[in-house]
């Protein structure tokens, strides 16, 4: 049953464009009071006016989010403002198509620090406040290529992949302490991520004209998203063919979900 998320503070990272810039608009126009982060300051506060326009209050908020100083600086300014946040969406991430074996290093760390740190460091100055009030929804922007990785996609899978197992052990180990936790598992989408890519060979290109011509929109991603949040869904996976490769990896998906809560109950600690 969905729930209403009416009069609810939602902060949202990577918010100026794309998939985010979307949700921030369907979640204002639900009545969420909006937190919007991301480092492009002139994108963020043209979004800002436009979530304004819907009647909502809005904070917006420039910070890096793989910057734990800022991040900390972020959560400290939030609390004082608006007290204990609603939603958390760590939706901030970046694309990288390239042959593993010719993925430099500093790119590496560039990928985990953004695709997968930023929502740890962002969970761990939020959560706080949720476990507090005994109630809270993270959400957790990962792939359909954790089911299946694509080809000079592996570093980019394996960041978000990383994501998805820290958010639905995440799922599991607060499941009883009152929080909800999402993990949206996006397929193809025709968004500015994949404006950093550069195509070299025809299939490459091929693949690119594909998305941009073919994939799905970000308003429609959006709206799934928007709906496993009002629903408390543990995971939103965008197509068929992403279920047909979720559900090949893992069939029995509701014993999954019970042996994982079985084990989170008999390893994890209990005290807050």
């Amino acid at each position: 049953m969905a729930k209403d998320i009416s009069g609810k503070w939602v902060l949202l990272t990577g918010a100026a464009s794309g998939i985010g810039r979307e949700v921030c608009i369907l979640l204002a126009r639900e009545g969420c009071n909006m937190i919007p982060v991301d480092i492009d300051k002139d994108r963020l506060f043209s979004l800002a006016d436009e979530l304004e326009s819907l009647g909502v209050k809005v904070i917006p908020k420039v910070a890096d989010v793989t910057d734990r100083e800022q991040i900390s600086n972020l959560a400290g300014e939030v609390k004082k403002e608006v007290g204990t946040i609603d939603i958390l969406v760590n939706n901030a991430g970046i694309g990288y198509s390239c042959d593993l074996r010719k993925t430099p290093d500093e790119v590496w760390e560039r990928l985990m620090k953004i695709n997968f740190f930023s929502a740890v460091y962002m969970t761990n100055a939020f959560l706080p406040g949720m476990l507090e009030r005994k109630e809270g929804q993270i959400v957790n922007i990962s792939t359909g290529q954790v089911f299946f990785p694509v080809p000079t996609w592996g570093a980019y899978a394996a960041t978000k992949a990383a994501l998805a197992t820290y958010s639905e052990c995440l799922t599991w180990e607060l499941a009883t302490l009152g929080i909800k936790v999402t993990t949206v598992f996006p397929g193809l989408i025709r968004t500015p991520f994949y404006s950093r890519i550069q195509a070299k060979t025809l299939p490459q290109k091929f693949v690119l004209w594909y998305i941009n011509t073919l994939g799905s929109s970000p308003e429609k991603m959006a709206a799934k998203i928007v709906r496993g949040i009002k629903r408390g869904k543990r995971r939103v996976i965008q197509s068929w063919v992403n279920w047909f490769t979720y559900l090949g990896r893992r069939p029995g998906g509701v014993l999954y979900d019970l042996g994982g809560e079985g084990f989170a109950l008999a390893l994890c600690d209990r005290c807050k």
